[in-house]
Formats: C-alpha cells, sequence, structure tokens
C-alpha cells in the first residue's frame, strides 16, 4: 500500500469520527467552556472542523514559520452554525484527500519543518508531519470535544468503540 493509501485510509476514519462528534454538539453549549483558559465550546468545534486544512500546507508547502507575516496574518474559516462547522470539515476533508490522491511515496518522503524564525520545533518527512499534526492532533481536541459534550449530558458517539450512550 503507498503511502498516500494509507494516510487517505487514516483521513476518512479522522473526518467520519469528527463529523460524528461535530454533529453532537448544540448550539446551547457554544460560549461553555470547562475552564477559563479553554476554549468554548464553538471555537474547539471550529478548530477541529479546521485542523484538516493543516494537511493542505504540510502536503503543498516546504514549511511553516510562526513568525512569517503570512502566518501572523492568517485566521482561520469560521461558521455560524453546527452546519457551517461540519461543511468546513467536509470541504477541508475532500481538499486534502485530493491532494494526497496526486501524491508519490517521494512526494510524502520530502521534509517539512515547523519553525518560528530561526528555532526549528520539528523536521520530518511530510507524512510523519501529515500523521502528527493532522491526524493526532485532529484526534486528540476531537477526545477535548468528546469532554465537553460529556460534561454537557449530550451522548457521546462511539469513536473507537462503544461508549455508555452507544454500547455494542
Amino acid at each position: 500500500m503507498s503511502l498516500s493509501a494509507h494516510l487517505i485510509a487514516q483521513l476518512d476514519a479522522e473526518v467520519d469520527a469528527s463529523r460524528r462528534v461535530i454533529e453532537r454538539v448544540s448550539e446551547s453549549i457554544y460560549g461553555w467552556k470547562p475552564h477559563e483558559k479553554s476554549w468554548n465550546t464553538k471555537d474547539l468545534a471550529l478548530h477541529v472542523a479546521n485542523l484538516i486544512s493543516w494537511g493542505a500546507m504540510i502536503l503543498t508547502t516546504d514549511g511553516l514559520d510562526f513568525e512569517s507575516d503570512e502566518a501572523k496574518n492568517w485566521t482561520p474559516p469560521s461558521a455560524d452554525d453546527v452546519a457551517g462547522i461540519l461543511e468546513l470539515l467536509e470541504t477541508n476533508g475532500q481538499q486534502v484527500r485530493g491532494i494526497l490522491e496526486g501524491m508519490s511515496d517521494d512526494d510524502l518522503q520530502k521534509s517539512w519543518v515547523m519553525r518560528a524564525g530561526e528555532h526549528v520545533m520539528s523536521s520530518d518527512p511530510r507524512h510523519f508531519a501529515f500523521a502528527r499534526w493532522v491526524l493526532s492532533h485532529q484526534a486528540h481536541h476531537r477526545g477535548e470535544l468528546m469532554v465537553y459534550l460529556r460534561l454537557n449530558d449530550i451522548p457521546l458517539p462511539g469513536i473507537f468503540g462503544p461508549t455508555a450512550d452507544e454500547p455494542m
């Protein structure tokens, strides 16, 4: 199996899992957050939907410099309701999937660097950067969003197996 086929399968699974969680977000808890340092529910759901777009950047550039004007001036897309957040997720997923479909293993072995000016935070093959900064990052924040749902008595979908709300 090619690296791109492997990453597409993982991407599809992450988009599907994230869709099932975001669908559960109630607009009545958009402003809720578990701690003053936490994001509110709406912003966290938007982050989960927009994280996939990092894949396009990783797959089509040599790196990200947080000190660049482009990075400092970037604003993530927003949406006003759950339907709009889900549309962002689907659009981002399809864009990244399309890029991956056209990539060879050699393309995915090329180096991708995350930095802040001269400070290099990571330098890895693109396939590893994609898995780390898109797939694992997505799962991390989706897990946070599931905690928000649980703390607001919203039933959780099964992602890696059954939940108390969706038993086998």
